[in-house]
């Protein structure tokens, strides 16, 4: 049943398997290496078979995860120093570093809380066009990076991953990054949590609504996934409402079996069935998302724009 559960996170599917499998031991198949830089918590899972492929609910790939301070919190050079980490382990994902990347920014620029790609993709530094026409302006050993955000399906009555692939025949990259916005399981991700991978990425799929996916088997080149949870359902306040007040209470010295039991019941599953039976599951993001959206594109085309 823990399949269930929608989130875009390998380390949340990671600590949802723990739970449901009561184990503390790694899974098999799956490697976690962890880190700490300064303020920030780097998590790197990496599902090396089939097994841990199963495990996670994930495709075999590397997942980068990147735990930030609350937003309102940093200084700018806490700022820069998550851009020049997103930088970092992007260049890491690279077998050799690429001689030109399109950079493709998904999502429906009309709602805050999926606009991420496209505003990042507002400030990305492209040079494709600097290295046709002025290569003399343009530092040495500079890379082509094009850049694109292709809209919404909605939109444009077109798969993204159609356009996108229309484009790499075209222009042949050497590689894709995809920027999206993600679901999460916890709302404290919200907006705190960067995931960046090299199994590409299926749009939508976290919110329910799966699009044809961005991969090397779908476009032809490898494909880099860089994304930020902006949304959780209603299931997952209320699951994680309920576990807050099971915390007051305890702290206030009401604790009791019937709390204990009620904290170690599979809430989520049973608040997520009784909401969707209602119509009520539904996707919702923080009051503040305009702010956060805003702050986070940026940090995210500087890392891009650092590595390449």
């Amino acid at each position: 049943m823990y399949k269930n559960i929608r989130t875009d996170l390998a380390i949340e599917n990671r600590e949802i398997y723990n739970q449901a499998k009561n184990a503390e031991d790694e899974i098999p198949g799956v490697k976690v290496e962890t880190e700490q830089k300064n303020n920030i918590k780097i998590t790197r899972v990496i599902i090396e078979t089939k097994e841990g492929e199963e495990a996670l609910n994930k495709p075999v790939g590397r997942y980068i995860t990147l735990d930030i301070p609350n937003i309102y919190e940093m200084t700018a050079e806490d700022e820069y120093l998550i851009s020049e980490n997103i930088s970092k382990e992007l260049k890491l994902l690279f077998d050799k570093k690429p001689e030109s990347v399109l950079v493709v920014g998904l999502g429906n620029e009309n709602i805050t809380a999926d606009s991420l790609g496209p505003k990042v993709i507002d400030n990305i530094d492209v040079t494709r066009h600097i290295l046709e026409y002025a290569p003399e302006e343009i530092e040495p050993n500079s890379i082509a990076v094009s850049a694109i955000a292709p809209g919404v399906m909605g939109m444009t009555g077109i798969e993204s991953s159609e356009i996108i692939k229309g484009i790499v025949d075209k222009i042949k990259p050497d590689a894709l990054i995809a920027i999206d916005a993600l679901a999460a399981r916890r709302v404290e991700r919200i907006n705190k949590t960067v995931q960046i991978s090299n199994s590409g990425i299926h749009p939508g799929s976290g919110v329910g609504n799966r699009r044809k996916g961005l991969t090397q088997q779908t476009v032809g080149i490898p494909v880099i996934a860089i994304g930020i949870p902006t949304v959780v359902e209603t299931a997952v306040l209320v699951n994680d409402s309920l576990e807050l007040f099971i915390d007051k209470l305890q702290k206030e010295n009401k604790s009791n079996q019937t709390l204990n039991e009620l904290r170690q019941m599979e809430n989520y599953e049973k608040i997520r069935d009784s909401l969707i039976s209602t119509e009520y599951n539904l996707i919702v993001t923080p009051k503040e998302i305009d702010d956060l959206i805003e702050n986070m594109k940026d940090m995210v085309a500087r890392g891009i724009n650092l590595a390449f």
